[in-house]
C-alpha cells in the first residue's frame, strides 16, 4: 500500500516510467507475503489502483498481470469482499479483457473472460450482474475461437453462451462462429446441422444473410446434401430479400435456379437488377448458370434484361446481359430485343455498347437494312469513334445507303486507322479496302475495284478468308463485264489462297456459269461436278445440282437424279442466270 501512496503522491512529480515502476513494485510486493483474512481487502485495493493506473496509460499486458491473481485471492477470501471493493476490479477486468480481444492478444483475453465467468458463477447478482456473465461467456468463447488450434473448444463454449443466452442481441453471431469453428473439422456434418438450425432460428437476420453467402460461394450444397432444403427454404420464404447485397441476390438465383416459383424469382431478379451497379454480379450469374447446365435458366434471365422491361434495372445489369448474349453467339435474342424497341425513344438504359451489340446481332442475323440505322445511331448519338464500329457502319452503308452517305462513313473509318494498333493495322487496312473496292463495284468502276481488291490478296496481313473473297470479287467484275475467260481465270486462283474456304465453292459455281456462256459445258459441268463432289452441302451445290440438270451432254457425275419439278433440258442460261451480290444489293 506504501507504493501505491507513494505512486498517487508522485504524480507530476516523477516521470511516467518512475510512476509505472512504483505500481509495478506495489503488485511484485504482495507476492513475497501470503493473504490473510485481515489484509484480503487492502491486497484488492492495491491490485485494483495498479490496474486502474496501467489500463489508463493503455499497457495491458500489465493490467492482466494485476489482475488474474486478484481473481484468485477473491476466491479464497473469507469474508468475501464487499461488494464496493469487488465490482471496480471486475470492471477493470471486463474492460482489460475487451482490449486484449480487439488488439489481437486472445490468449490474455480467454485468461481473464474465464476468471470473469467464474466470478460470476459464484456471486450471482441482478440484472447488471447478469449482463456482464453474458458478455464474459460470449467473450470467453470468441477469444477460444481466435486461437486455430482451439476450434473444438471454442465451438463448445461458444454454445454454451447460446444455450443460457438464446435471445440475447450476440446470440447470432456467436452462433456464426461457431459454425466457422465448426468448418475446420473434417468432418462437414456437425458444420450442416449448425448452418441448418441457425436458419430456423435467426432466418431474418443480417448473419444469416453472411452465413447463407458463405455456404454458396465457398461450397454449395449438392442435390444429396442434407444442407440442401433447408437452404433452399431459406432462399424462397425465409430470407429477406429487401436487405440482401448484390452478390447474395446473384448466389441465391443460381443456387434455387428453375426450381424458384416465379413469384421469387421476378423479385430476386428485380432487385438484383437493381442492385448491381457495375453488371459483375449478372455477369458472374449468367455465366455460372450455363456452366452448370442451366443454360435455359441463364437465357431467361438475359432475355427479361435485355428486354429493359425491368424499368428497376440498373445499365449496368442490362448491358452485362447484352454482353453475355454476345459473347455465347445468342444474337436471335439481341435481335428480337433491338426490333422491338423504337430506335428514336430516348432510354437511359440503352448505353452505347448495349445498341452497338444490338446493331451487330441485327448484322449477324442477317437484318442488315435495319442494322444499317443502328449502326449509323451507334455513330451519329453515341459518337463512337473506334475502327471497328465505323467499319460496321460503313459496310452498312455500302450496302443500303446512298453513295454519298456510303463514302461518307467509309472515310470517317479510314481516318481512324491512325488509332488503330500497328500490330493489327495492316488487317484493318485490308478490311477497309475490301469495303472501298464493294463500293467501286456498286459505282461501276470495276478497274479501281480490282486495284483494291488486289491490294488484298498481295496484303501479308490480310486473312485466307479475306483474300479468298477478294479474288472471287475480282471474278466477279470480270464476270458483270462479261470478259468470261478473265472470270475463270480469276475464280481459279480462290482455292489456292482459300483451301476449303467459303468462296471455293461460289468460285466453282460462278465458273461454271462462265464456261456456260463460253460454250464450253463439258468445262461447266466439270466445275459443278467437282462442287457437288467436295461441298455438297454447301449453299451452291442446290444451284449447282439444277444448272447441271439443264446442261446438254454433259454425263451425270454427281451421282445424285435431279429432283422433279426441274425446268427441261435446254440450250445454256441467258446473262439472267447470274449476277453479282453486289449489284443486287
Amino acid at each position: 500500500m506504501d507504493f501505491v501512496l507513494l505512486a498517487r503522491a508522485a504524480q507530476g512529480q516523477l516521470d511516467a516510467d518512475r510512476i509505472d515502476e512504483l505500481y509495478l513494485k506495489a503488485i511484485q510486493a504482495l507476492d513475497d507475503h501470503d493473504p490473510t483474512p485481515e489484509s484480503a481487502n487492502r491486497r484488492l485495493l492495491v491490485r485494483t489502483s495498479a490496474a486502474s493506473h496501467f489500463a489508463g496509460s493503455i499497457q495491458n499486458e500489465l493490467v492482466v498481470q494485476a489482475l488474474l491473481p486478484a481473481f484468485e485471492e477473491m476466491r479464497l477470501s473469507t469474508p468475501p469482499p464487499p461488494e464496493s471493493h469487488r465490482q471496480p476490479l471486475v470492471q477493470l477486468a471486463m474492460r482489460a479483457a475487451w482490449q486484449a480481444l480487439t488488439q489481437q492478444h486472445p490468449d490474455d483475453a480467454e485468461a481473464l473472460y474465464r476468471e470473469l465467468v467464474d466470478n460470476f458463477r459464484q456471486t450471482g447478482g441482478g440484472d447488471k450482474a447478469d449482463k456482464d456473465r453474458a458478455l464474459a461467456m460470449l467473450g470467453l468463447g470468441w477469444a477460444t475461437a481466435m486461437q486455430p488450434d482451439r476450434t473444438a473448444e471454442a465451438a463448445k463454449r461458444l454454445q454454451q453462451f447460446i444455450d443460457a443466452y438464446p435471445k440475447h442481441a450476440d446470440a447470432p453471431s456467436a452462433a456464426g462462429m461457431r459454425i466457422k469453428c465448426l468448418r475446420r473439422d473434417e468432418d462437414p456434418r456437425p458444420a450442416g446441422l449448425a448452418i441448418a438450425d441457425f436458419l430456423q432460428r435467426w432466418p431474418r437476420s443480417q448473419a444469416a444473410d453472411a452465413l447463407v453467402l458463405e455456404t454458396l460461394g465457398s461450397n454449395p450444397p449438392d442435390q444429396t446434401s442434407p444442407l440442401k432444403d433447408p437452404l433452399m427454404h431459406w432462399v424462397v420464404r425465409q430470407g429477406r430479400s429487401e436487405q440482401w447485397s448484390a452478390e447474395l441476390l446473384g448466389r441465391a438465383l443460381l443456387f434455387a435456379g428453375p426450381t424458384l416459383p416465379p413469384p421469387r424469382f421476378d423479385e430476386l431478379l428485380k432487385r438484383l437488377a437493381a442492385a448491381d451497379q457495375t453488371g459483375q454480379r449478372v455477369a458472374v450469374l449468367l455465366h455460372d448458370a450455363a456452366e452448370n447446365g442451366n443454360s435455359g435458366f441463364a437465357e431467361q434471365i438475359a432475355a427479361t434484361l435485355i428486354s429493359g422491361d425491368l424499368t428497376e434495372a440498373t445499365k449496368m445489369a442490362r448491358e452485362s446481359a447484352c454482353r453475355w448474349a454476345g459473347r455465347t453467339g445468342r444474337w436471335s435474342m439481341l435481335a428480337l430485343a433491338a426490333e422491338s424497341t423504337d430506335l428514336a425513344a430516348p432510354d437511359e438504359s440503352r448505353t452505347a455498347h448495349v445498341d452497338r451489340l444490338f446493331a451487330e446481332a441485327l448484322t449477324q442475323t442477317g437484318r442488315t437494312q435495319t442494322a444499317a440505322r443502328w449502326w449509323a445511331h451507334v455513330v451519329d448519338q453515341h459518337a463512337a469513334t473506334d475502327f471497328a464500329t465505323l467499319l460496321r457502319c460503313a459496310e452498312s452503308a455500302v450496302a443500303h445507303a446512298d453513295v454519298a452517305e456510303a463514302t461518307r462513313r467509309l472515310e470517317r473509318a479510314r481516318a481512324a486507322l491512325d488509332s488503330v494498333d500497328a500490330n493489327a493495322s495492316g488487317l484493318q487496312t485490308a478490311l477497309a479496302d475490301l469495303l472501298a473496292a464493294d463500293l467501286a463495284v456498286r459505282q461501276v468502276d470495276f478497274a479501281a475495284a480490282r486495284s483494291l481488291y488486289e491490294n488484298v490478296v498481295r496484303s501479308p496481313d490480310a486473312t485466307p478468308a479475306l483474300r479468298g473473297r477478294a479474288q472471287w470479287m475480282i471474278g466477279e467484275t470480270h464476270l458483270m463485264q462479261r470478259q468470261f475467260s478473265e472470270a475463270i481465270e480469276n475464280y481459279r486462283k480462290v482455292e489456292g489462297l482459300d483451301p476449303g474456304g467459303p468462296y471455293v465453292a461460289a468460285a466453282l459455281v460462278q465458273a461454271g456459269k462462265s464456261f456456260e456462256q463460253l460454250g464450253l459445258t463439258r468445262e461447266a459441268g466439270d466445275c459443278y461436278s467437282a462442287l457437288l463432289g467436295r461441298f455438297a452441302d454447301s449453299s451452291h451445290a442446290t444451284e449447282a445440282r439444277r444448272r447441271m440438270a439443264v446442261l446438254p451432254g454433259v454425263r451425270r457425275s454427281s451421282g445424285k437424279r435431279p429432283p422433279s419439278g426441274r425446268p427441261p433440258v435446254g440450250s445454256p442460261p441467258d446473262d439472267a442466270s447470274f449476277d453479282s451480290p453486289i449489284l443486287r444489293r
